[in-house]
């Protein structure tokens, strides 16, 4: 049995929106949603149907631990309405507990900060599955699907270094402030280890080993502090998964597989007609989807989010909504 880490943030909350504003860099970084803007926080349920989906359809997660700042999703309802005589423990963690040694950095807004110390949850498997909390399985999934053969499995292609900073340096300029996408927190893992390629993760659920990171921390502790320092995400930040297999690649250790087929990914609405349902419709009718990511189904309007509810309800046989 292995584990599970959730990160989760109820961005709806007065307090942390107080607290945020106390930090702010500058002005208008809150309108920015690579940076600090409602997007990076606004939750929609999503945690719920997460850990939803590893109870139905991950047998082989043995704890699920929620990653969160003194906050509290309030699972308990939900899962013994659903899955009365869960045995999977769910542990929340606070931010507190995995900065230990390291508080002064307290508190960040930053998902890269955060996942760069995920790795020092007590008691955590060596080998355990990372998600985003608006990431989910959507059907069976075994613990090959993650690690094969002493190797872990990384969804993914591979993307050129070169071109990705053309890119980036064609990102338009705002308040002073380059936009600091995906692609380039991605990148800069590739940089950091002399690396003229990296794989491109899409939003699925992730293997990870805990001693990778500890050995390479210990080494490098300057990496830690390139992510932690920083309360909002910033350009010299780098994706924690994508150092992780980078790694690993360099050891022989990764076993690369397709994900196009096996991902069902709603990104931002757009304003195209049935956009949504036919996203639906065509996840229906996809037989080796595995993984899904509601990307922003914050934007979702009434009838969307109904029509989510619904779906989801049918795929994890769920009984109980929140």
């Amino acid at each position: 049995m292995i584990d599970a880490v959730l990160t989760w943030v109820d961005g709806n909350d007065p307090m942390l929106k107080a607290k945020q504003q106390k930090y702010m860099a500058f002005k208008g970084a809150d309108k920015l949603d690579d940076v600090a803007g409602p997007a990076r926080y606004v939750q929609s349920n999503e945690i719920f149907y997460a850990v939803a989906s590893i109870l139905r359809f991950a047998p082989y997660i043995g704890r699920i631990f929620i990653v969160t700042d003194g906050q509290d999703p309030h699972l308990e309802e939900f899962v013994e309405k659903n899955f009365p005589g869960n045995k999977v423990p769910i542990q929340i963690v606070d931010h507190s507990v995995i900065f230990k040694g390291y508080e002064e950095y307290l508190p960040v807004f930053n998902s890269r900060a955060i996942e760069a110390m995920l790795w020092r949850i007590p008691g955590l498997s060596e080998e355990y599955i990372f998600m985003n909390d608006d990431f989910f399985f959507a059907a069976p999934s075994f613990l090959t699907d993650f690690f094969r053969d002493g190797k872990v499995v990384c969804y993914s292609k591979y993307l050129p270094v070169w071109w990705e900073k053309i890119v980036h340096y064609s990102h338009p300029v705002k308040h002073g402030h380059r936009r600091v996408s995906y692609k380039d927190s991605l990148m800069n893992a590739a940089r950091m280890l002399g690396f003229h390629y990296f794989p491109y993760l899409p939003h699925t659920p992730k293997a990870l080993r805990r001693s990778v990171f500890a050995e390479y921390y210990k080494t490098h502790p300057e990496a830690v502090y390139r992510n932690i320092r920083h309360k909002f995400r910033h350009e010299e930040q780098y994706n924690v998964a994508g150092l992780f297999y980078l790694l690993e690649i360099r050891e022989g250790k990764v076993i690369k597989d397709r994900h196009e087929d096996k991902l069902f990914i709603v990104r931002e609405m757009r304003d195209k007609k049935d956009y949504f349902k036919k996203k639906l419709e065509r996840a229906n009718k996809n037989p080796d989807m595995k993984f899904g990511c509601m990307n922003s189904l914050q934007d979702a309007s009434e009838q969307e989010m109904q029509m989510f509810k619904d779906w989801i309800a049918r795929r994890l046989d769920l009984k109980y909504m929140p």
